[in-house]
């Protein structure tokens, strides 16, 4: 019994440094990713100018926008059951999921394709009311089937804990498109188009990598039997349907905002919302890699019927220990961050930054967990209902906020948070039927107090006297020293001790530089939990 429950306790750990090292291999592909578009999207809007490039953004709309609605929720399908069957050691039914999402995509995207081709001119009037950019939509049309074919790459990555795959997918697109879509522009003076045709280009040679890096690794593995296909298309759509209906959901409700904020928010205060808007994406940088890593984790872990309740506490734990803080910081430095990323024509948007990010503090009460544990047991009817609840209560309050009361972004940021907490109240609520205890509470809150109160004590940077020019140095002074308060506090509240500095010290030890990094603060952080420890029991004897 002794063995087992050891033996339980090693593949926990075990498992969890693999999916610790997926998640920071998934960061780094997106960092990259998104660095490279950036520098990218820079380099193409200057030499189209404002009109060339907002065609440009429009004649993408319709085939990306059909891309979603034809989605049918086979991405996330693919990476539970592939991850099922390898943790239940059924390759040869991972193979067919493989091959039958594969089959499933081409054809409904295949179809989206053609139609976008033939209609092109109807979608841009349809999508942009711009019928006139009907050609490059037509030129573009090819993207329905590129765009639909690359994000399921991606997801059968992380379903094989292939993360390095999904990484390199993400960057040989944005450096194939951001070198051609540059050389069509300024060596051949393509205008437009030749920022359209690199766009393509980079799905194109994107998904030749990933089709190449996919075959090689399961020649590698070996020649499993893989059977028939066509039995998996039903399972995959069974799974999926529910998300692509939360999908279809959200799209309409996007809609919406977009209504809300034209009619009731001037062009001012729209250019700033969206100015910050762009800090969610860096968040996200950080969300969205666990939250990817966490799908197969918690598949796996249900698939072999393996201690469910602890992992998603100490998956809890780690993901609140690192967006929560991550989160705060970029709260209370929002009037640094807009300033070093926009200017000062964009510091009256920063008061708005906060509110903005507030719903990623969710995380620390399971909002990016709890997601991941309902579809890794297969329920994805219960992350539809939470994402309608969420859908109906945006829908409601940001009317009653926006319009009613008249509050403009304040209003429409505040139903934001209030959806986001009704949709992660509701998921937790669903989740119960699955483990005895979603949320440890305790550890939550003192995730939160060290957070607040490692940001109070950095609160004096700010009066500093140095020029906004050398902000930067304010940021990273200010970053720096949150986190080595936040240990101590996080060490002295015994939110983490040895075993959680050693995991991370572990999971990360492979990573040249970052390993570097994280000794210097495993050192720190052990000499302070020598520290505690000892002036807890010099206490005790003294009792």
């Amino acid at each position: 019994m002794v063995n087992d429950e050891n033996s339980g306790n090693e593949y926990l750990t075990e498992s969890l440094r693999l999916a610790a090292g997926n998640t920071f291999i998934l960061f780094l592909g997106e960092f990259l990713y998104n660095l490279i578009l950036a520098i990218g999207s820079f380099f193409i809007a200057r030499i189209l100018g404002s009109e060339g490039y907002g065609a440009f953004s429009l004649a993408l709309v319709p085939p990306l926008s059909l891309v979603s609605l034809m989605s049918l929720g086979i991405d996330t399908a693919a990476t539970r059951y592939i991850q099922k069957f390898l943790a239940e050691k059924r390759r040869g039914h991972a193979v067919r999921v493989i091959k039958a999402s594969l089959l499933l995509r081409f054809g409904i995207n295949l179809v989206g394709f053609v139609s976008c081709f033939l209609f092109s001119t109807q979608m841009a009037q349809i999508f942009t009311n711009r019928a006139e950019l009907g050609p490059y939509v037509k030129a573009t049309s090819i993207v329905v089937l590129f765009q639909g074919l690359y994000s399921l790459f991606l997801a059968i990555f992380i379903g094989m804990n292939m993360a390095v795959g999904a990484s390199i997918t993400k960057v040989v697109y944005s450096i194939s498109k951001t070198i051609i879509s540059i050389s069509l522009l300024v060596i051949f003076g393509m205008g437009v188009m030749g920022a359209l045709l690199g766009n393509i280009a980079g799905y194109a040679i994107s998904l030749v990598a990933a089709t190449a890096f996919l075959v090689i690794s399961l020649r590698r593995s070996g020649n499993d039997e893989a059977g028939d296909v066509g039995g998996v298309v039903a399972e995959l759509l069974r799974y999926g349907i529910p998300l692509y209906i939360s999908s279809i959901v959200s799209i309409a409700v996007s809609i919406y905002q977009n209504l809300l904020l034209a009619y009731t928010l001037s062009l001012t205060d729209i250019g700033g919302y969206r100015a910050i808007s762009n800090f969610s994406v860096l968040i996200s940088v950080v969300s969205a890699p666990i939250s990817a890593s966490l799908l197969p984790l918690f598949t796996q872990f249900y698939a072999r019927s393996q201690k469910l309740d602890e992992l998603l506490d100490l998956s809890n734990k780690y993901t609140a220990f690192v967006l929560v803080p991550v989160t705060m910081v970029a709260m209370i430095f929002s009037r640094e961050l807009i300033y070093l990323f926009y200017g000062s024509q964009y510091l009256f948007a920063y008061r708005y930054l906060p509110l903005l990010l507030a719903p990623n503090l969710l995380s620390g009460l399971g909002g990016v967990t709890v997601p991941a544990l309902l579809n890794a047991v297969g329920d994805t009817k219960a992350n539809m209902k939470a994402s309608i609840i969420s859908s109906v209560v945006l829908v409601a309050t940001s009317y009653i906020l926006t319009v009613v009361l008249g509050l403009g972004l304040w209003g429409y940021l505040t139903s934001l948070l209030i959806s986001s907490i009704a949709g992660t109240v509701a998921a937790i609520q669903y989740a119960k039927r699955y483990v005895t205890r979603v949320v440890d509470v305790r550890k939550s809150i003192g995730i939160y107090t060290a957070s607040a109160l490692a940001l109070v004590a950095v609160v004096p940077i700010f009066y500093i006297p140095i020029p906004r020019l050398v902000s930067l140095f304010r940021l990273v002074t200010g970053f720096v020293l949150f986190i080595l308060i936040y240990i101590a506090l996080s060490i002295y509240a015994r939110i983490i001790g040895e075993a959680d500095i050693k995991f991370f010290v572990t999971a990360f030890s492979k990573f040249p530089l970052v390993n570097i990094v994280m000794d210097v603060l495993a050192r720190y952080a052990i000499a302070l939990t020598k520290l505690v420890n000892g002036s807890r029991r010099g206490h005790k004897n003294l009792h």
